[in-house]
């Protein structure tokens, strides 16, 4: 999700003359109108869904040894929720849950989903890497971490 938010900024910054939200105005000529390309939600659920699927599988098979990876997989989510968020306030739709803040006539686009899914996988490998830190810093003490 991380790499279609870069994709999307960047696109936006090269094609729509630097505009990259919906409200802000292109500081120079555009070659197409903003947006570049739509990001509809059910890619980014979709996403951010087998990123939670696999998340439980992926920390129960971690090895203790192997531990600090589960911090990348933690700033991978937390970009999860940042575009999601992003996303969300960038699409906004005429219906929803969430209204948009500061306008009651438009709710958050549904990549919220994403984002709070992208949220049940921090909270899965936090708890992953706090049942697994003890151990890990007993093997690094003793020496038995085989790199």
């Amino acid at each position: 999700m991380a790499l279609i938010l870069v994709a999307f900024i960047a696109g936006s910054l090269l094609f729509t003359g630097g505009q990259v939200g919906p409200l802000q105005d292109a500081p120079w000529d555009q070659v197409w109108s903003w947006p570049v390309f739509p990001v509809p939600a059910w890619l980014l659920i979709v996403l951010a869904a087998v990123g939670a699927a696999a998340v439980i599988p992926l920390c129960l098979l971690t090895a203790v040894a192997q531990t600090p990876h589960l911090f990348t997989a933690i700033g991978q989510a937390f970009a999860g929720i940042v575009a999601g968020l992003l996303f969300a306030g960038m699409f906004p739709v005429s219906d929803g849950l969430i209204p948009m803040p500061g306008d009651s006539t438009e709710y958050l686009g549904l990549h919220w989903v994403a984002a709070a899914l992208s949220a049940f996988s921090i909270v899965v490998l936090i708890i992953a890497v706090s049942l697994k830190a003890g151990r890990y810093e007993r093997m690094r003490k003793s020496g038995n971490l085989v790199p």
